[in-house]
């Protein structure tokens, strides 16, 4: 009787163990997914949060570009509105506690509780999801101003999205940082790949500074970068600059261990606009920051850090 009651305890121990053990696995299997994601669409990205010391604060980081890369695809490379949608619908069932069936969401369920809460209401994940939604209606901008409003739906949100995970008690306060910091990285985009969003039928660079330096995009598609169009570059990089610039005086009210890589990444990306510059062709060939060039870079951050 002992005997058979000993093994039945064993049998359910090695149960429980194997069950919390595939659970265990599965976690696993959706961080590491999340991680190849932004390791094959972000390697910037990637090296500079991957030197966060936190675990729980690296693997939130991928959960949450894993999201991004997944809403994004969904109109930049697939066209899917209905996707979209889908996404949206999905996304306020996870915030209201109900049932989701697309692989995100599993993903974020392993991050919500340490980052962000019952009361949390998402809404830089929907307001990311409304700026892929503006790029199906809207394929070019008449202001500055305008410009900065579609940055704000698929740039700043990132960075709101990211707050509760890098600075948990202090994000609140911090909101103007990710907003400015979503500015310049996106104007950055912009610039870098006009060619690119030209094919594609999309303008970003605001149509007042196209009229204020009489440039018209098919010509310099076709004749490559005119003295105007260096000159209309030169501006609109200084206002990324100066969003940057912003960025870098506030990024002490993170944690060393958070606002060394955030830096990183904010530098690496800036530096984009000084590989443009070697010959201002965005129409052509597309502009990124070498290599060699990144560790430069970092090694040069390192001494002044």
């Amino acid at each position: 009787m002992n005997d058979w009651f000993t093994l039945t305890i064993f049998g359910l121990f090695v149960a429980v163990i194997g069950i919390l053990l595939l659970i265990q696995f599965k976690e696993w299997r959706l961080i590491k997914y999340c991680e190849q994601i932004i390791k094959k669409n972000s390697l910037t990205f990637y090296k500079a949060f991957s030197q966060i010391d936190n675990k729980k604060q690296r693997h939130a980081i991928y959960v949450v570009y894993a999201f991004c890369r997944y809403a994004d695809d969904l109109i930049d490379e697939h066209q899917d509105i209905d996707g979209l949608n889908t996404l949206e619908k999905e996304l306020a069932n996870f915030r209201d506690n109900k049932k989701t069936t697309l692989r995100v969401f599993r993903a974020l369920k392993l991050i919500k509780d340490d980052f962000y809460g019952n009361d949390y209401d998402f809404k830089p994940y929907f307001e990311m999801i409304e700026g892929q939604r503006m790029d199906i209606m809207i394929h070019s901008y008449e202001t500055l101003e305008d410009v900065l409003g579609y940055c704000y739906y698929v740039a700043s949100s990132v960075g709101l999205m990211l707050l509760p995970i890098l600075a948990p008690k202090k994000h609140h306060k911090l909101r103007e940082f990710a907003i400015q910091l979503g500015y310049a990285m996106q104007i950055t985009n912009f610039l870098r790949d006009v060619g690119e969003d030209f094919k594609k039928g999309r303008i970003y660079i605001p149509q007042t500074m196209l009229k204020k330096y009489g440039i018209q995009i098919e010509e310099e598609m076709i004749e490559g970068p005119s003295e105007k169009f260096k000159q209309l570059f030169d501006e609109l990089s200084g206002i990324a600059r100066n969003y940057y610039q912003y960025a870098y005086d506030h990024i002490d009210a993170f944690s060393k261990d958070v606002s060394k890589p955030l830096l990183y990444a904010a530098k690496l990306y800036e530096a984009i606009l000084d590989e443009c510059i070697t010959d201002y062709d965005v129409f052509r060939h597309k502009h990124f920051v070498t290599q060699e060039k990144k560790v430069a870079i970092i090694k040069q951050l390192q001494k002044t850090i």
